[in-house]
């Protein structure tokens, strides 16, 4: 969450008598607009700062007004798939160094769930591989695949074989074993005496820059355009009470 202070008095010094009932009016919808103005510029600003971030990414800046004296700006959560509030917070600039990165549901899941093993083991999406269904953007492994892996793996566990024209999943090592096809380590898919590589198995929990200057940003778009947003709407109230 960023809240920021704009001083007003400067502009307001002038104002006599019944004037002043025209400041609660300005400043409520000067936060209003600014509001509007921030999200519109972080857009931009975002993807500068991000390889083709998704539409959830670039909208995700949402504000708030509470009063005609105060405002702040937050990062969207959402119930369903992977939450921008989650995801972007260990790239938020706090010391310009590196932060832990964001544990995917899946990951989550294959550490903790899945059975197979891997508590200690990160999935990294092999985004080089051809077995590898990329987004739109070619910046990641498509949710639907995602999808088919998770079920592909729990159905490895089971006795159930695989019929038809489907892959067979399965993760090297599992539960300690490496098989012997020699493979390295990672999460796979097979069909036939085709097989691909989906996953590489990190050690440890991937790190990332912190390089989104979340509040950085807002306070440059407040110095630069809330002086004219406030005047603007000064006048206007101003006009209402002549």
């Amino acid at each position: 969450m960023v809240s920021v202070e704009f001083d007003t008095t400067k502009f307001t010094k002038k104002l006599k008598g019944i004037q002043f009932a025209a400041l609660p009016e300005a400043q409520k919808k000067s936060l209003f607009k600014f509001g509007f103005l921030n999200k519109k510029k972080m857009i931009p600003y975002m993807r500068l700062v991000f390889k083709n971030p998704v539409s959830l990414t670039l909208n995700s800046v949402l504000f708030k007004v509470e009063n005609e004296d105060s405002m702040f700006f937050f990062i969207r959560s959402v119930g369903k798939g992977n939450s921008p509030r989650k995801y972007l917070a260990p790239v938020e600039f706090k010391s310009g160094g590196l932060s832990t990165a964001y544990e995917t549901k899946f990951s989550y899941w294959l550490r903790n769930y899945s059975g197979l093993g891997l508590s200690n083991r990160y999935p990294i999406p092999v985004l080089k591989s051809s077995a590898v269904d990329k987004n739109r953007f070619g910046t990641g492994m498509r949710a639907s695949q995602y999808t088919k892996v998770k079920a592909g793996l729990i159905k490895s566990k089971g006795s159930g074989k695989i019929t038809g024209n489907q892959y067979r999943y399965f993760a090297v090592p599992t539960n300690g074993k490496k098989g012997k096809g020699g493979l390295n380590d990672g999460i796979y898919r097979v069909k036939g005496n085709q097989i691909g590589l989906l996953f590489t198995l990190a050690k440890k929990q991937p790190k990332v820059p912190q390089k989104f200057q979340f509040f950085a940003q807002t306070a440059n778009t407040l110095k630069k355009d809330m002086p004219a947003i406030f005047k603007s709407e000064l006048r206007r109230s101003l006009a209402k009470i002549k």
